[in-house]
């Protein structure tokens, strides 16, 4: 029962804090997502901001599977398995760790069938290029478990696309595709062939979700895009612009129109500079530690923001009461701090 609570809690918070860290965190749901036994399969651009905004965008609580390098230590452990993770191995874990991948398989299994769903990064690692890497076969073994135990396993297809993989107050679209029904004979004829056919299939199901830029003119194509990209509000009508220029043939840019400014929104972002300026010295701290994967810039981002940006805000307020004597006064002044997030613009 904590441990529900507890769950919700942090989901409601990081729901919450999203909507500061993005300027827009908009959620596509072309079909319902479907209760009862479900693997979400997504892509993985950044590291485990992808999990907090898969998880907060539907009404589902999925356990999510992670790397196995972060639960080492055993506070780290006991802090992941309490928020619902579980830990995946590699080769570069060790090759007998590998072994332990059947338990959580075993897990994953007992979680379906007891109607739980469960969120998986099918690439397998993350990567910020603009495209989908071929899939990894756990999801698959996953489902294939559970089949096993005559679970009705749906997949469902999940796109993550973000505008800009580290930048605050940017904008991400995150959609869900279709679920797809397994049979419980699914696997029972030709595994290996059923295998492969799943992962072309969900594969086809996540692509639509993202931008798809080539990896064999993967520059060329992401510097066109730049030069002629045009705003869009909706992000899905954004995705599909920035998509037709991929796949059309390279073009002249078009002259854009210099962003400008307007005074109130000039005004508005010097006081959130000056006011947010000891949160955002340790956050770029932090952010800017040598030898930091690039992926993880964005998750630490929110993360510390998360925790240091109240923190902080709970300082000034008190600062602001003190200095003022008024409580009115420290009432708006802390009203005041997340408005100016909330009205910044990228």
């Amino acid at each position: 029962m904590l441990q529900k609570l507890f769950y919700k809690s942090l989901k409601l918070y990081c729901r919450v804090a999203l909507h500061f860290y993005f300027s827009r965190w908009q959620i596509r749901k072309p079909a319902a997502v479907p209760g009862g036994p479900v693997i979400f399969v997504s892509n993985h651009q950044n590291a485990f901001l992808d999990a907090v905004l898969v998880i907060c965008s539907s009404h589902r609580n999925p356990w999510a599977l992670a790397r196995a390098n972060v639960f080492k230590k055993n506070w780290a452990y006991t802090l992941l398995t309490f928020i619902q993770m579980m830990p995946v191995y590699r080769f570069r874990d060790g090759f007998d760790t590998l072994r332990k991948n059947e338990a959580i398989i075993e897990n994953c299994a007992a979680l379906l069938k007891a109607g739980e769903s469960v969120l998986i990064f099918g690439e397998g690692n993350h990567n910020e290029h603009y495209n989908l890497r071929p899939l990894q076969k756990g999801f698959a073994r996953i489902a294939q478990a559970a089949l096993q135990q005559n679970v009705s396993v749906q997949l469902v297809p999940v796109g993550i696309h973000y505008e800009h993989h580290t930048a605050f107050r940017s904008r991400v679209l995150v959609s869900f595709g279709s679920a797809i029904p397994l049979a419980n004979d699914y696997f029972d004829e030709n595994p290996v062939q059923k295998t492969e056919a799943l992962l072309a299939k969900v594969a086809a199901g996540i692509t639509p979700l993202i931008l798809s830029i080539p990896e064999t003119n993967y520059e060329a194509s992401w510097k066109s895009l730049q030069a002629n990209r045009q705003h869009h509000h909706d992000l899905a009508a954004q995705l599909q612009h920035d998509q037709q220029l991929v796949d059309s043939p390279p073009s002249a840019p078009v002259a854009q129109q210099p962003k400008r400014t307007g005074f109130f929104q000039f005004i508005i972002r010097i006081y959130y500079l000056v006011n947010h300026f000891p949160a955002r010295m340790v956050v770029h701290s932090i952010t800017g530690m040598r030898k930091l994967d690039p992926q993880f810039i964005g998750s630490l981002k929110f993360a510390t923001g998360m925790v240091l940006v109240p923190a902080f805000y709970i300082l000034q307020i008190a600062v602001a009461g003190w200095l003022s004597g008024s409580p009115i006064i420290a009432l708006l002044y802390g009203i005041s701090l997340p408005l100016s997030i909330a009205m910044l613009k990228p």
